[in-house]
């Protein structure tokens, strides 16, 4: 009796320790964003239809006459009294590198939710990094962001 009363108490416990967590709904707001962005040709924006508060569809469009680069690294920022502000959190990336011809558009599937949880109702934006290679080789990298409100 004693034995089934333990483990009726440790599974009790390790509930209620499991229920103590951070909830994924619920992110820290840190420091203003210094992040500028600008299009140099390239454009970001979510696909109509496909945005929730746990991910989205990107389309990155190359209206420019130079190739361009990009990868998996994302930011989502949150906008409060007309600013934009970081959201703390810690997302892992693999870094490949992937191309987008002149006068190409892509469409990127997005999933924030191990990341930053289910946004709750606010204005976002989402920045990535873009890189355009110059004529010495070199790249010209800029940050190109699509806005979206989630209701």
């Amino acid at each position: 009796m004693k034995k089934i009363l333990y483990i009726l108490v440790c599974c009790f416990m390790i509930l209620g320790l499991t229920g103590c967590g951070t909830n994924k709904n619920d992110f820290e707001i840190g420091n203003e964003s210094t992040i500028k962005t600008s299009e140099k040709g390239i454009s970001l924006s979510v696909k109509k239809g496909t945005l929730t508060n746990t991910g989205a569809t990107l389309v990155l469009r190359n209206n420019s006459d130079l190739d361009a680069q990009y990868g998996y690294p994302y930011e989502i920022e949150i906008k409060k009294d007309g600013k934009w502000y970081k959201i703390n959190v810690e997302i892992d990336f693999i870094l490949p590198a992937f191309g987008l011809k002149s006068k190409e558009t892509k469409e990127i599937e997005l999933n924030w939710e191990n990341g930053y949880g289910q946004l709750s109702p606010g204005e976002y934006r989402i920045i990535k990094s873009i890189g355009i290679e110059k004529d010495d080789g070199a790249l010209d990298s800029f940050y190109v962001s699509a806005e979206f409100n989630i209701k």
